[in-house]
């Protein structure tokens, strides 16, 4: 039974976890990814929206996997995403801080208040909080029921020999929590085992400190695996475990020769004194920060940039298909979401080049390249797309079809604005105004991270995530439009193609609200906000 009730206990963990990540974000509005992206722009403002997104959103891995995802949307630099990262592991610490107090006779309180909120309660965002109380309810419960089975082990004389025998192996002991960690897909969870594990008597400080270690190692390795499909992935992995991997192996030669009294100077009951030491290894952590371009400079050797590779062809739709036309639909919305990726790609090596300062050889020729490709994929869904029946399809289908035929009609001109305007736009800035390239970079970055997050915005509303996004496309146009006007007004001095990149922004930003009307035209406010 100590057993079931061990594994019982790890397992109320992690759904409260994922409960509670839940509950913040319908607190919040439930754009986690989007809320912490604003805060990519400037490498403070990272950290800062990191350690907040951390606090809100207190799952490890969950912070890992949306600053991949980051990554992955293009335009924000993986040093500020790193940045991001980093916040968001000091800022989980929080939750373990409070689970390091004894706070399980209170675990029918926060369930209690958390259901009547939860179940009777109808606006979103005190649904939401009453969704986080439950879910940190659900934790007290899992804590409480470790600490029983632990309490039930620790007396069993197998389990005793196996701690004495792990207090002689702690590099074992390291290891077995850094697997255990990557296993469970959480730090905090793993973290939290630990803690109740005090209660079996067998577990001293620095094989707590140990674990503690051995977790953040799993944490690296999570972010690795997650990335490793992706470029930019795969190098913010690949610095997280340059920054925590050295400071793991120095602290634990520090652990293994200092005496356990030294320890014992951090304050409160043993849980918090391995709380404080999860959360001075992150804040340590964080001083990466400082040498993001030593580490930028490393991680491009480990992962440099791919040759360049003649884009693929068009696309071959089955005419089959057109026997269901929902499938069909589908097969066109699958091949749309495709050229999202080749039109934000476009945009990331354009932004590229000004980030560095300079037109990679070849730039030009990949761009038309992809330029080319994606014209001959649109002419081929667009030809497909006539073939559908309208009178087959319900009605939401029938308002996706219009849709996506409403983004063929405008993509030739979103495709010649991203390409071959940006791309002349670029390069005649750098070649005639390299002196204004600091002071434009910021800007200009703005401009490409509202302009992506439109784009993805777009993709999702296609994909049919939530039906108002639709709605929050037009909210963004009128927003983008008023910063632009009010960047044009504060920055005069900037050269003149600048504001010809501005305006390409602009133009795309009403070609994609265009879209989005289509999409929600029927629903109320929507002329309203498009006017």
């Amino acid at each position: 039974m100590e057993m079931i009730n061990l594994v019982a206990g790890v397992l109320l963990i992690l759904f409260g976890l994922r409960f509670l990540r839940k509950g913040f974000a319908r607190a919040m509005g439930g754009d986690l990814i989007d809320w912490l992206q604003g805060f990519t722009r400037t490498r403070p403002r990272a950290w800062v929206g990191g350690v907040a997104g951390g606090v809100v959103m207190p799952s490890s891995t969950a912070a890992a996997l949306l600053s991949v995802q980051m990554t992955r949307r293009g335009n924000v630099a993986w040093e500020n995403v790193l940045a991001v990262l980093l916040g968001a592991q000091l800022g989980t610490t929080a939750l373990i801080q409070v689970l390091s107090f004894d706070l399980q006779a209170f675990a029918g309180l926060f369930v209690a208040l958390g259901a009547a909120l939860f179940l009777y309660v109808e606006a979103p965002r005190p649904r939401g909080i009453g969704q986080a109380l439950l879910a940190f309810g659900f934790m007290l419960l899992g804590m409480g029921l470790l600490g029983e089975a632990a309490r039930a082990l620790g007396s069993d004389p197998a389990v005793v020999n196996l701690f004495a025998a792990l207090g002689h192996l702690p590099l074992l002991f390291l290891i077995g929590a850094a697997l255990l960690t990557l296993m469970m897909q959480s730090a905090t969870a793993s973290i939290a085992l630990a803690l109740a594990l005090v209660a079996s008597g067998q577990v001293d400080l620095t094989m707590l400190l140990l674990w503690v270690l051995g977790a953040n190692i799993g944490l690296v390795l999570t972010v690795l695996v997650a990335g490793w499909n992706d470029r930019q992935g795969r190098r913010l992995g690949l610095a997280g475990l340059l920054v925590k991997g050295p400071l793991v192996v120095v602290l634990t030669a520090v652990l293994l020769h200092l005496p356990l009294t030294s320890l014992e100077m951090l304050p409160g009951t043993l849980p918090q004194q391995a709380a404080w030491g999860h959360t001075l290894f992150n804040l340590v952590a964080c001083a990466a920060i400082l040498f993001a371009a030593v580490l930028g400079r490393w991680v491009r050797i480990l992962v440099p940039e791919p040759a360049m590779t003649e884009p693929s062809g068009p696309t071959s739709l089955d005419p089959l298909l057109l026997q269901n036309p929902v499938l069909a639909l589908n097969a066109v919305l699958r091949e749309t979401l495709k050229m999202f990726d080749q039109l934000h790609l476009i945009r990331e090596r354009a932004m590229l080049a000004l980030a560095e300062g300079q037109l990679p050889a070849g730039l030009k020729t990949e761009m038309d390249h992809r330029r080319w490709q994606i014209l001959e994929v649109r002419d081929e869904l667009v030809e497909f797309l006539d073939g559908i029946p309208d009178d087959a399809l319900d009605t939401n289908d029938q308002i996706l079809k219009e849709t996506l035929d409403d983004f063929m009609r405008e993509l030739p001109v979103i495709v010649r604005t991203l390409g071959t305007n940006l791309h002349e736009d670029v390069e005649r800035l750098l070649q005639a105004h390299p002196d204004a390239l600091a002071a434009a970079r910021p800007v200009l970055s703005e401009a490409a991270t509202r302009l992506s997050q439109q784009m993805n915005t777009v993709a999702r509303m296609l994909m049919r995530e939530r039906p108002e996004l639709g709605r929050k496309i037009l909210e963004r146009k009128q927003e983008n439009s008023s910063w632009l006007i009010q960047a044009k007004r504060t920055q005069i001095g900037l050269p003149y193609p600048v504001w010809e990149i501005l305006d390409d922004f602009q133009q795309l930003n009403r070609r994609l609200s265009g879209v989005a009307y289509v999409y929600c035209r029927n629903e109320p406010e929507v002329e309203a906000l498009d006017t």
